[in-house]
């Protein structure tokens, strides 16, 4: 028999955070349920426009409290959500996710808001290890609580048979190192010549900068596909602000060699299969791949995101978490 496990809606999802839990729990037999944001809808305007986008939200707080009702525990993910769901719950357990405490809360727009959801979350998740310094010194019990990745349904890493491919992973933005980034797509270019394709995507603003150093730009595509192309890339080069964020961890989950072109003082300890660590060791290392992709142990790297970032292992984590909020009330 399932042992009892407190009943959650998870509201909204960042880096298919909450989907992953959600569909890990159930097949454990527990009720955790989705409940998206309500979202504007682009291009429109006017008295009739507002009105129905009062409509909407109206729906989705009368939507809201009926799931609060239902469940034990609404999971927040984000601070920012916490402008409209604080309106129907003031029992919550909130999931940071990056921009919203790391920017957001430093803004006066956010500033309150966050801080304030912070302190009155009955718990408080963070994913990466940098998220501290932002978290802790408003809520010192705040959980660490790794991006979770379900290795199991990944695809293989298996690169493509002919000409190599390069991956630039990462959106092309200031918050992900946009400028090391392009630094290392101008050497990496330079490089590797004609020996293989260096591309990326049509995402951020410094996509076409990067195109004009010589990325092929491809468009944005459902993450299915995504996948597909991180599993038949060469060499995956992930972003340069010093965190593994999802596509880094999907691409070692599959057993893809990943190469930062900065420092990851976080995840030494761990002992993170990484190569890289300067733009120059980013350009070194890819070379060194291309020639000799035996050099990168796929194994090494599959294991350490399901020791590190199995969905098994964050499940388990959140369902003490909401044992004990649940048991304090």
């Amino acid at each position: 028999m399932t042992p009892h496990v407190p009943s959650a809606v998870h509201v909204n999802d960042a880096a298919f955070t909450a989907h992953r839990l959600i569909a890990q729990a159930r097949a454990r037999g527990y009720r955790w349920d989705f409940l998206p944001r309500a979202t504007r809808r682009p291009g429109r305007s006017g008295p009739s426009a507002v009105a129905r986008e009062t409509m909407t939200g109206a729906r989705w707080l009368a939507r809201l409290k009926r799931e609060q009702l239902r469940h034990d525990v609404v999971h927040i993910h984000s601070g920012t959500v916490l402008q409209h769901s604080r309106l129907v719950t003031r029992r919550y357990v909130l999931n940071c996710h990056g921009s919203d405490v790391r920017t957001q809360q430093y803004e006066p727009r956010w500033q309150a808001l966050i801080r304030t959801g912070l302190v009155e979350a009955e718990a408080v998740f963070y994913p990466t290890p940098e998220l501290a310094e932002h978290v802790l010194p408003h809520r010192a019990d705040a959980v660490y609580l790794p991006i979770p990745v379900d290795v199991a349904n990944l695809p293989r890493w298996q690169p493509v048979v002919g000409r190599p491919k390069v991956l630039f992973a990462s959106r092309w933005s200031s918050e992900k190192g946009g400028d090391v980034q392009l630094a290392t797509a101008l050497e990496l270019v330079r490089a590797v010549g004609g020996r293989a394709d260096v591309i990326g995507l049509d995402w951020g603003l410094g996509a076409a900068e990067a195109a004009g150093l010589g990325v092929r730009i491809l468009p944005r595509m459902p993450h299915d596909q995504y996948l597909e192309l991180l599993a038949a890339s060469s060499v995956v080069i992930g972003q340069s602000a010093g965190i593994l964020a999802t596509s880094e961890l999907e691409a070692l989950g599959m057993g893809a060699p990943l190469v930062l072109p900065v420092p990851m003082p976080w995840y030494e300890p761990t002992g993170a299969p990484l190569h890289g660590g300067s733009v120059t060791e980013a350009v070194d290392a890819t070379l060194a791949l291309l020639e000799d992709p035996q050099a990168h142990d796929a194994a090494a790297s599959i294991e350490y995101i399901d020791a590190h970032h199995g969905v098994q292992h964050a499940v388990d984590t959140v369902a003490a978490v909401y044992h004990r909020v649940v048991a304090a009330r």
